[in-house]
């Protein structure tokens, strides 16, 4: 009988014993997780933001703006900007040595998360993608589209303002 109680009393220490090593496991992985990512986040490329110099509606045709003695302009279509469909991006950057270049659209009276899209060089030199505008709850939306490119070991972001109203 002692022997069959010692055997129990094993198995719950056991069990117990796995329960506590799956649990540092699990606590382990999270603290690993995080500094990963903090590292991750730290990790990304400093842009050096310019400022927009005048007031520009995307909605009537391309923007520009000056950067480092040259210009870069964006351009999106459909000039309507309908959310929940595909939008195409434009990008001409004149006098710049760029390397890559990317949009980064934020909602400015809305967090609506990461919408990040990497334009692709077209054999006319210029730089397009596709993006989708998600609906948001509010009927008028404030948006930053900030391009973001690399030039000559240089990195610049510059943001362009537009608005949408959901239908």
């Amino acid at each position: 009988c002692q022997t069959l109680q010692s055997t129990s009393r094993r198995r719950d220490v056991d069990a117990r014993l796995r329960d506590l090593l799956t649990l540092l496991g699990f606590l382990s992985l999270a603290v690993v997780a995080y500094f990963a990512a903090r590292h991750w986040q730290t990790d990304q490329p400093s842009y050096t933001r310019i400022e927009p110099v005048e007031a520009c509606d995307l909605r009537t045709g391309p923007c520009r703006q000056p950067v480092d003695g040259g210009t870069v302009s964006l351009g999106i279509q459909p000039a309507d900007m309908p959310l929940m469909q595909p939008l195409r991006l434009t990008v001409v950057a004149e006098g710049l040595a760029e390397h890559a270049v990317q949009v980064e659209i934020r909602g400015l009276n809305m967090d609506m998360g990461l919408n990040r899209t990497s334009l692709t060089r077209t054999p006319g030199g210029l730089w397009e993608g596709e993006t989708i505008l998600p609906i948001c709850s509010q009927r008028r939306m404030s948006w930053e589209a900030a391009v973001r490119l690399d030039a000559g070991g240089q990195a610049f972001e510059i943001p362009f303002f537009f608005q949408t109203d959901r239908p």
